[in-house]
């Protein structure tokens, strides 16, 4: 393959990207403030206590919904199933998640915070994944619909759809991309 062609930008596109420039500046300083604080609380998590914010997100929500199975787990964490087994599977090699056979049902194996993962969750900072989801729960049904639709506007204009999201900074195998609607290692 040559090298990536230069796309040409018709006059219509030229105009939608002429918005005014208050506005574009205000949405990307609101994403930039969004992004900064979840860095900065994670960096934060990994400082104070050794974990991922990712993965003080993910204790946080085990605090809350314990015993629960993976897929309950992605559910109350909004987010994939294949991310937050990732990140289990990793607290469970640390020591702070215990997966074991559920016994009502032996099919399901149920997560589960240890000793150490409460110690830890104890002395830790405040998942800024928290804030986000409280914040966005305080939306009225039609403000976060709206959100929803808009942010899915921009991430198809931007041409970032066909990326896997993950959970927020939490480094992993390599990134994966949506293929007929599944996802796939890459």
């Amino acid at each position: 393959m040559g090298p990536k062609a230069i796309r040409r930008l018709d006059p219509e596109e030229i105009a939608r990207r002429d918005k005014p420039a208050a506005e574009v500046r205000e949405v990307l300083n609101s994403l930039r403030r969004i992004v900064r604080s979840l860095r900065v609380a994670s960096r934060a998590a990994e400082q104070r206590v050794g974990l991922s914010g990712a993965q003080l997100f993910v204790l946080s929500c085990l605090s809350r919904y314990s015993p629960c199975s993976v897929n309950e787990l992605a559910a109350r964490s909004a987010t994939d199933q294949s991310s937050v087994s990732v990140v289990v599977s990793r607290l469970v090699t640390l020591g702070h998640v215990r997966r074991v056979t559920s016994k009502t049902d032996r099919r399901r194996v149920e997560l589960s915070l240890t000793r150490s993962g409460r110690a830890l969750l104890h002395s830790a900072p405040e998942a800024a994944q928290d804030r986000l989801i409280s914040a966005l729960s305080q939306l009225k049904k039609s403000e976060l619909g709206s959100l929803s639709r808009l942010l899915g506007k921009l991430v198809e204009g931007a041409e970032v759809s066909e990326q896997v999201p993950s959970l927020f900074f939490e480094e992993g195998p390599a990134p994966t991309l949506l293929k007929k609607g599944r996802a796939r290692n890459v």
